[in-house]
C-alpha cells in the first residue's frame, strides 16, 4: 500500500517540477525568463501610466513598425513612435492594460533577439476638451465611436460608464526585444 502512494507522490512531484511556470504566465520559470517578464511588466506599467518618456527610453534606436500592410505608408521608426506616443499620452485619459504572457523565444538568426508573445486586454478612455460638453446618448442608431487618428488599435469595443466612454480590445501581440549585455530594448511591437 505504501509503494503506490510513494510512487504517486514522487511522480506528481516530478511532473510539478517539469512544468514549473512563472506565476500567472505560460512561460517556463527560469532566471532569464523572469528578467524578461520583469522588463515587460515595466513596459505594461508605463502603458498604464501613459508614461511616453519611459516607453521611448525602453525602445531600441533600431525600433521599427511595418504597420502590417505591404505598401509601407504606415511604417515608422523611433521618431514616428515618439510622435505617436506623445499624441497618445495627450489624448488618452485613463488606461488599463493587462498581459497574459504565453511564450518567450529566441530568434534563430540572432540570439540577442527575443520574441515575447502575449495576449493583452487594453481599455482606455479619451480626453474631452474642457470646453466641450459630454455627449448625451440619443435615441436611434449609434454613431461611430470617436478614435485617435493615429490609434493602432482597430476594432475596439465601446462601452459607457457614467461620463466616460471606455474602449476595450483583447488581442494577441508580440514584443520583439534585443539584449545588449544587461540592457533590454524593444525593437517592435509597442
Amino acid at each position: 500500500m505504501r509503494r503506490p502512494l510513494l510512487s504517486g507522490l514522487l511522480l506528481s512531484l516530478g511532473l510539478g517540477c517539469a512544468s514549473s511556470r512563472i506565476p500567472n504566465t505560460d512561460v517556463p520559470d527560469t532566471s532569464e525568463n523572469r528578467d524578461i517578464i520583469a522588463f515587460c511588466e515595466r513596459y505594461r506599467r508605463a502603458v498604464e501610466t501613459r508614461d511616453a518618456r519611459a516607453l521611448i527610453a525602453m525602445a531600441s534606436p533600431r525600433y521599427f513598425e511595418d504597420g502590417g500592410t505591404p505598401d509601407g505608408s504606415d511604417d515608422y521608426g523611433l521618431d514616428g513612435l515618439q510622435r505617436l506616443l506623445t499624441a497618445w499620452a495627450d489624448e488618452v485619459n485613463e488606461v488599463r492594460y493587462e498581459i497574459r504572457y504565453r511564450r518567450i523565444g529566441v530568434s534563430e538568426s540572432d540570439t540577442r533577439r527575443l520574441n515575447v508573445e502575449f495576449t493583452y486586454t487594453g481599455s482606455y478612455t479619451l480626453r474631452r476638451p474642457a470646453e466641450v460638453e459630454p455627449e448625451r446618448p440619443r435615441p436611434g442608431p449609434a454613431r461611430p465611436a470617436p478614435h485617435l487618428t493615429i490609434d493602432p488599435v482597430r476594432g475596439s469595443e465601446r462601452s459607457q460608464q457614467g461620463e466616460d466612454v471606455w474602449f476595450r480590445r483583447v488581442a494577441d501581440n508580440r514584443l520583439e526585444l534585443e539584449r545588449e549585455g544587461d540592457t533590454i530594448r524593444i525593437v517592435s511591437g509597442m
